[in-house]
């Protein structure tokens, strides 16, 4: 770490004289890591009388960030965390894990559940890992803050569709996150410049832009002012007394330990390593997610291609049955035209009718074929009987015929009378 050219502490950093350190960042592993290395190398080399942490942060990584929570409380020297900006997800317990609360009135507290996800769609190891971490967060704002359990769990899963809860400052100390007399007071030009900007932004991380920008318009020296405050403040162990977390109550990584699967007495490097190995799997989860649910839309339009191909196959199914059923009808109609002209010209039984039909209808062609190859029968006596000419000269016949009978009797036998049939 070269101390010539500090990140996160501001100012001149001297012994026994009140320190000032800045988190103006997402709690990530790089940003947790220099923050940590400056933070202890006030603690253990500078030594001053006292830490502030000026906090200014949407939050990030819950695994990354309880390291920053643990080394705070454990510090040995009394630290103030002041909410410059937003605090946060993980930057809300980066403030909480001070010995004493600030916030200016002009900024945001935000309090959720880790990981801004749903925990039952999670993989079972994130998931295990992540309830022991909530159960850890929660346990923190209980005891720090003096809240009852069900009323923490309310604030972090948050109303209705919301990602937690968000606080101003006056509805921080009406929560008991804080008492009134340590919310730092600034112009009304200031606070009406902070609602103005953050009017319709709900993105955690563009808040904390404009809130920085806001903070490094404030004249140094009234920031300065608003510190020694701070700083000189006889009360500040007092005031926050009853929420004051014991040292010994620090982030339980027992518990944690035991949820990643490792022993109590594993190193932090083998830790770290476990937490590195989850990051990554979870990052791998989200990414397996992501193309599930690419391949899952993909599915439904290869699905809905589908289902208008059935379409249209049903359509083109009916359409070819009604094609058929005319195709059929036309065919029976032929049949029988074939079979009743053969009938009629003589050329087979009317008895033999259904058995004609029933050739024709697996074998249409040969039968009608065969039907045309047969010699007609010729109706001569019908034609006879029907032609008016013949009837007449049958009729002559017929009278000739009786007359010359008539006669040969006479002669033979005399006169005799016959009856006439008509």
């Amino acid at each position: 770490m070269d101390v010539e050219n500090l990140k996160y502490v501001v100012g001149r950093a001297e012994q026994g004289q009140p320190a000032i350190i800045r988190f103006f960042t997402a709690v990530d592993e790089r940003s947790v890591q220099s923050f940590n290395d400056e933070f202890l190398w006030l603690q253990d080399y500078v030594k001053p009388s006292k830490i502030i942490v000026m906090i200014n942060s949407e939050g990030g990584s819950v695994l990354y960030g309880m390291s920053t929570f643990s080394i705070i409380r454990s510090c040995p020297i009394e630290v103030d965390c002041v909410i410059e900006g937003i605090a946060a997800s993980m930057g809300s317990i980066i403030w909480a894990a001070g010995d004493n609360l600030f916030m200016h009135d002009y900024s945001l507290l935000m309090i959720h559940n880790p990981f801004n996800c749903k925990i039952e769609d999670a993989d079972p190891s994130v998931k295990q890992t992540v309830e022991a971490f909530r159960s850890q967060l929660a346990t923190i704002y209980t005891k720090r803050f003096g809240l009852a359990k069900e009323k923490v769990e309310a604030i972090m899963n948050g109303e209705g569709d919301a990602d937690g809860t968000f606080f101003s400052a006056k509805e921080a100390v009406k929560a008991g996150f804080l008492p009134a007399e340590n919310v730092i007071k600034t112009s009304k030009k200031v606070r009406d410049k902070v609602k103005s900007q953050l009017e319709g932004v709900e993105d955690a991380a563009s808040m904390r832009d404009i809130m920085s920008s806001v903070s490094a318009e404030i004249e140094e020296n009234k920031l300065l002012e608003a510190l020694e405050a701070i700083r000189n403040r006889k009360d500040n162990s007092q005031i926050q007394e009853p929420h004051k977390m014991e040292n010994h109550e620090t982030f339980n990584f027992d518990a944690v330990c035991a949820k990643l699967g490792l022993a109590k007495d594993t190193p932090t490097t083998a830790i770290d390593a476990r937490i590195a190995e989850l990051i990554n799997t979870e990052a791998t989860l989200k990414t397996v997610q992501g193309e599930l649910a690419e391949t899952k839309i993909k599915l439904k339009g290869k699905e809905a291609e589908l289902a208008n191909v059935q379409s249209e196959l049903k359509e083109t199914k009916d359409s070819l049955q009604v094609y058929k059923d005319a195709e059929q009808k036309a065919r029976e109609a032929e049949i029988l035209a074939v079979v009743d002209a053969a009938i009629e010209a003589g050329k087979i039984e009317a008895s033999a009718k259904d058995a004609w039909v029933t050739m024709a209808q697996s074998n249409f062609d040969t039968v009608k074929a065969t039907l045309a190859s047969i010699q007609a029968r010729e109706k001569i006596t019908e034609e006879i009987a029907k032609d008016p000419e013949n009837v007449s000269h049958i009729e002559d016949t017929m009278k000739d015929v009786d007359a010359q009978m008539k006669q040969a009797i006479k002669d033979h036998l005399g006169e005799v009378k016959f009856e006439k049939f008509d």
